[in-house]
């Protein structure tokens, strides 16, 4: 049988996470403290695109989101992301602007802000005709 201590976290809010990191990161907003693995440190996320890490002494170390998200209760943890019907992943290139933008119609998802802004573009076009 397989030990899952190495990956279970466990989290602490607000906790001392100026034990681990001790200054700002510039565009990262302290959460609180995560351990894991034996390991702790400072929960940090990265503000323009939600991404949790684990810092210590300014060194960013990548956390599994959707473990990090249930820990926090933000998140049911069923399995992967639901998949919206004839949808498809695609990469796409912004400015910093259209980022902000996006993330505030989106309420932090920068996707689901583009697809929002889409269909008011597609009912401001029909509305004209």
């Amino acid at each position: 049988m397989r030990d899952d201590k190495a990956h279970r976290i466990h989290i602490e809010q607000p906790g001392r996470p100026r034990l681990y990191q001790f200054d700002d990161l510039p565009g990262y907003e302290m959460v609180g403290v995560i351990t894991q693995a034996g390991r702790s440190g400072a929960l940090v996320k990265k503000i323009r695109s939600g991404v949790y890490y684990m810092a210590n002494s300014g060194m960013l170390r990548p956390l599994d989101q959707r473990q990090v998200k249930m820990a926090l209760g933000l998140s049911s943890g069923a399995g992967a992301p639901v998949k919206m019907q004839g949808g498809a992943r695609h990469n796409v290139y912004l400015d910093a602007e259209s980022i902000d933008i996006a993330l505030a119609l989106g309420d932090g998802n920068i996707s689901r802000g583009i697809r929002h802004a889409l269909k008011i573009s597609v009912a401001a076009d029909c509305s004209e005709s």
